[in-house]
């Protein structure tokens, strides 16, 4: 038979082996014929054996798996199907057993869980990795379009601080038809230009005049109302009414909260 056979006693000594379980076990018939079967099992499998023993002698005949240890030390994994037996009295008196070589096959189950094992570290590490990469890619884009806003921020308050007023200080010249359409052309471009950032800039500062940002630009960088009066050429009560026309348009009026203070903490 292509399978081993082997029977033993109530005492688990060994009273038979065909030839395939020799061949099996890498023993002897005089190797294994009148020994204590338990023998070649490690503790893990001798308490597989004796449980099982134990449903044999009510009568149970489960398969089930065993390890054995070869001559040359090596495991030889199998499934057992017993068969036990009794006398005239009920009294066990021992068990046949078929027992099939699973070696290969648990050979091949364990490599393909490795597989599996090594195949789900990959994808978990490839996971990991394209998480990182996403986390990455957003802090990249949010600072992109911080850094896109404070650019357009920043564009947008210059030529309304830097530029427009010198345009309404030229209109205030004697300009002939010729040079009042270039300046025309000039405002409106660079409104143009302005026009889509004008979304992103805070309502407060949207609805001060192209004077009141210079006043308020200059109050920012610690110019006093006097000094201010003498950069932009105008008096000192004209400087005062922005003054109080900016607080009343950012929404500090009758508040003990300092202008320049203010300003330095908005963007």
């Amino acid at each position: 038979m292509g399978d081993g056979l082997s029977e033993i006693d109530e005492n688990m000594i060994t009273t038979y082996a065909n030839e395939m379980l020799g061949q099996m076990w890498g023993r002897s018939n005089d190797e294994i014929i009148g020994k204590k079967v338990d023998q070649f099992l490690d503790d893990e499998n001798k308490a597989i054996l004796f449980k099982q023993l134990e449903k044999r002698k009510k009568g149970e005949s489960d398969p089930y798996e065993i390890v054995w240890i070869k001559k040359d030390g090596s495991e030889l994994h199998t499934i057992m199907t017993p068969t036990p037996y009794f006398d005239s009295q009920g009294n066990f008196k021992g068990s046949f057993a078929v027992i099939t070589d699973i070696s290969k096959q648990k050979k091949e189950k364990n490599l393909l869980e490795l597989r599996v094992r090594q195949r789900t570290r990959e994808l978990e590490n490839k996971t990991k990795s394209l998480e990182e990469v996403n986390t990455a890619l957003r802090v990249l884009l949010k600072k992109r379009e911080e850094d896109k806003t404070i650019l357009e921020e920043r564009m947008l308050l210059n030529v309304r601080e830097l530029v427009i007023p010198y345009i309404e200080r030229i209109r205030d010249y004697r300009l002939n038809d010729r040079q009042k359409g270039c300046l025309d052309i000039i405002e409106s471009s660079l409104n143009d230009i302005v026009a889509p950032f004008l979304h992103k800039l805070s309502l407060e500062f949207l609805s001060l005049t192209p004077s009141e940002i210079q006043v308020a630009n200059l109050v920012k960088f610690g110019k006093t109302t006097k000094e201010i009066a003498r950069i932009l050429n105008l008096s000192g009560k004209t400087i005062e009414f922005y003054r109080k026309s900016i607080r009343k348009k950012v929404g500090i009026t009758n508040k003990s909260i300092n202008l320049r203070t203010f300003l330095t903490s908005t963007k």
